[in-house]
C-alpha cells in the first residue's frame, strides 16, 4: 500500500492487533513498536509516542503516508 507498518486493533474484527508491513525497516522499527503496541494493550492509547498515523483506519480510509525525505 504504502511500505509503511500498520499498527493496531481492527475496526471490525474483535481482539485482531496489527503489527506488521514494514517494508523491510521491521528490524529498525520493531523497538519502537512493541513498545507501542505493549502500551496500546495497556492503556488503550499510544502514549512515549504518538503512532496513531500507522493505524489500520488509513488503509481502510485509502489514506497513505507519504515520506517527504527518503534517501
Amino acid at each position: 500500500f504504502d511500505h509503511n507498518a500498520i499498527l493496531g486493533p481492527h475496526n471490525e474484527v474483535e481482539n485482531f492487533i496489527f503489527l506488521n508491513g514494514f517494508s523491510g525497516h521491521g528490524l529498525q522499527q520493531s523497538p519502537a513498536m512493541g513498545r507501542a503496541t505493549a502500551e496500546w494493550l495497556t492503556y488503550g492509547a499510544f502514549r512515549a509516542l504518538d503512532l496513531s498515523p500507522f493505524k489500520y483506519e488509513r488503509i481502510v480510509e485509502n489514506r497513505m503516508i507519504v515520506e517527504k525525505a527518503v534517501i
